[in-house]
């Protein structure tokens, strides 16, 4: 795959996790300086994405299973990775259906849910086809998609009430102690794909950076834009506060007079992308961690597994449940595992001395 490819993927996986949970956990976090946690959250990851490369430089062509199972052992492998599956399991689940959950609120309240969660053999078919054809897909996407939603977010502009970015300065960063922050973190994993596609050609954070920096604007939007529109003191009682900021436009020379249709739509398209390669990499792991032959039983598996657990979500208090408890194995992947490939890198060049 070469690095367009790889940057479009990138840029969509995290894209796509922007605009649900992400807003609401970073309100919770910091009811003033919300900048703060998001600029955090992206300084983060952008240390441990350079650890990661640099770990991932010394096995050109290796995925971390590979990586793993090669210095530790196929048990240990196991016993590392099978928490990362655990997250993209739980995050995807939750991610999307919260997604879902808004189509079927805003766009389509009659549908019954256990219909819309059909929509899930999308990425499934998408994760059969591989990655190289999930990445194709992507570009299609980021012509299309992203733009709209940049429309829809900007669309409310002339609603802005600028006072509201009051107190812009939190000193003492409280947001540390919230654990809304760290379930927050979420959004951040993006970059452990690139430990799943075994890069032959390294990649530079010289690339990688100013992706980040796109980002992170798309970042400050999810929170910022509801909040100028609705102010803090409203904004912590709704669910769906990216979506309700388009609602508040009047529009009628668009092709949809309601513009979170477009959002919507928008939105669910960059999200197929991010769900496709979620699936893809659970079932690489499985196949190489567990030895199974047939990649599509692995998929149709992992897709039912999926749609019984979406469909045994009763609320969006389960969803905030889930979430939470999933911070434990988000912090784990997004920590442990780019520091042990660095290790194990750094162990494999004093070998190969």
């Amino acid at each position: 795959m070469n690095k367009n490819l790889v940057l479009i993927l990138f840029s969509l996986v995290h894209l796509s996790l922007f605009f649900y949970l992400y807003p609401v956990n970073i309100i919770e976090a910091a009811a003033k300086g919300s900048w703060e946690p998001i600029l955090v959250g992206f300084l983060l990851e952008a240390l441990l994405t350079g650890v990661y490369l640099k770990g991932l430089s010394a096995f050109p062509g290796k995925d971390i299973v590979d990586i793993f199972t090669g210095i530790s052992g196929k048990w240990i492998a196991r016993a590392m990775l099978i928490p990362y599956f655990i997250f993209l399991f739980v995050n995807f689940n939750v991610a999307h259906r919260m997604e879902l959950d808004s189509v079927n609120v805003v766009l389509l309240p009659k549908t019954p849910m256990f219909f819309l969660l059909l929509l899930y053999g999308i990425p499934l078919y998408a994760a059969w086809k591989g990655i190289h054809s999930i990445a194709r897909g992507a570009v299609i996407v980021s012509v299309f998609g992203v733009p709209l939603i940049l429309f829809s977010l900007m669309s409310g502009l002339k609603n802005f009430n600028f006072h509201q970015i009051f107190p812009f300065w939190d000193a003492h960063m409280t947001f540390f102690s919230k654990p809304q922050f760290y379930s927050a973190l979420f959004a951040h994993t993006g970059f452990l794909f690139l430990g799943m596609i075994g890069l032959k050609d390294k990649v530079s954070m010289r690339y990688i950076i100013p992706v980040f920096m796109m980002l992170f604007l798309f970042g400050l939007c999810a929170v910022y834009v509801p909040l100028l529109i609705f102010g803090p003191e409203a904004i912590i009682y709704l669910r769906y506060p990216v979506v309700l900021t388009s609602d508040t436009v009047d529009m009628e020379w668009v092709i949809f007079d309601w513009l979170p249709t477009f959002f919507i739509i928008s939105t669910i398209a960059v999200s197929m992308v991010e769900a496709a390669v979620s699936f893809w990499i659970m079932t690489t792991l499985l196949q190489k961690l567990f030895s199974l032959r047939k990649r599509g039983g692995a998929i149709m598996v992992l897709g039912t597994l999926s749609y019984v657990f979406s469909a045994m979500i009763v609320n969006t208090d389960w969803l905030d449940r889930l979430n939470s408890w999933n911070t434990i194995f988000c912090l784990y992947s997004i920590l442990v595992i780019p520091m042990m490939v660095w290790r194990m890198s750094s162990k494999y060049r004093r070998n190969s001395a």
